[in-house]
């Protein structure tokens, strides 16, 4: 049994395609697998979740998952993989921009019980030049504390049952789905694509969502940002150690009060950046650890639409 699992964020028009493209897969190379389509509509206001009901009451294999509010694509991708009862279980955004004529070559990759888990890596993708520029910084930044991280990034991927019995041991919450599946230390293989360009309304991934999600990846598995907090701060002790005994010399030397004044306010203002620069790291630390104490749910599901066992 596959389980293809969607997060819905205002992808009216699109969900439809999807489905149908999703159907073509297991009427021919997956025919003869059994199947379930898990939507979790994360706070949808345009639509969405009138076009998943129909899609539901046309096929009964659909499960649609409704949370209170918006709690974000990590929340939504839980929730749709706690649900997941397939043996294999692929995780897949809902703006098509991700192929998912792939499905059917990461069943394969799995079938014969070599890997646990397969990577789609994009090796393309149709996005500004801004966009390609952050997303191409924010990689290099999470590969210093996970070298494993494909070097395109990857939003799609498939899970046999194994590997989503372990990711659902995980317990925090101040957490990255793509960080927390190459942390199981599974084997794991990637199938390579090339994202198609967006159509169908547009990205609800704004920067700000960006930023949060990369440092929730980088500030959840590495411990190089306080690092450098402390190599800054042991430099700017060095430095002030020289900048004092310049200040020395010329009051020793020449008159000095001119160079003195100077030489004060660029390392007020130097030392006072360093300052505010670690205590930033630290505070991102210290908000995800607050965060980790309140145990707050990751999302609150109002409702789900399912196929019911009969006993």
């Amino acid at each position: 049994m596959v389980s293809i699992v969607v997060p819905v964020y205002r992808n009216k028009g699109s969900l439809t395609l999807l489905y149908n493209e999703c159907m073509k897969l297991f009427e021919s190379s997956l025919k003869n697998y059994a199947y379930e389509l898990v939507f979790v509509d994360d706070g949808s206001d345009d639509g969405s979740l009138e076009e998943l009901m129909e899609l539901r009451s046309q096929n009964p294999n659909v499960t649609v998952i409704k949370f209170s509010k918006n709690f974000g694509q990590f929340s939504a991708l839980h929730a749709g993989m706690h649900h997941a009862k397939g043996d294999y279980t692929v995780c897949i955004s809902a703006d098509l921009q991700d192929p998912p004529s792939l499905i059917g070559d990461m069943v394969k990759a799995l079938e014969n019980g070599d890997f646990d888990i397969v990577l789609a890596c994009r090796k393309s993708r149709p996005d500004t030049w801004f966009k390609n520029l952050t997303a191409a910084f924010h990689i290099k930044l999470v590969r210093l504390a996970a070298p494993k991280y494909p070097k395109g990034g990857f939003d799609f991927w498939m899970l046999n049952r194994k590997a989503l019995d372990l990711y659902k041991s995980l317990s925090d919450k101040i957490r990255s789905n793509q960080t927390d599946i190459l942390s199981l230390g599974l084997r794991t293989t990637h199938l390579h694509y090339d994202r198609r360009k967006r159509t169908i309304g547009k990205s609800q991934n704004n920067f700000k969502k960006r930023l949060n999600i990369s440092l929730n990846q980088i500030l959840g598995t590495a411990l190089w940002p306080l690092r450098i907090a402390l190599i800054l701060g042991l430099s700017f002790i060095g430095l002030s150690g020289l900048l004092l005994l310049k200040i020395i010399l010329d009051l020793l030397i020449k008159d000095g009060f001119v160079s003195l004044i100077t030489v004060l306010l660029c390392s007020q203002f130097l030392i006072g950046g360093l300052i505010l620069f670690c205590l930033g790291i630290i505070g991102e630390y210290v908000w995800r650890i607050y965060k980790e104490t309140k145990e707050r749910p990751l999302y609150l599901i109002e409702e789900i639409f399912e196929k019911r066992s009969i006993n």
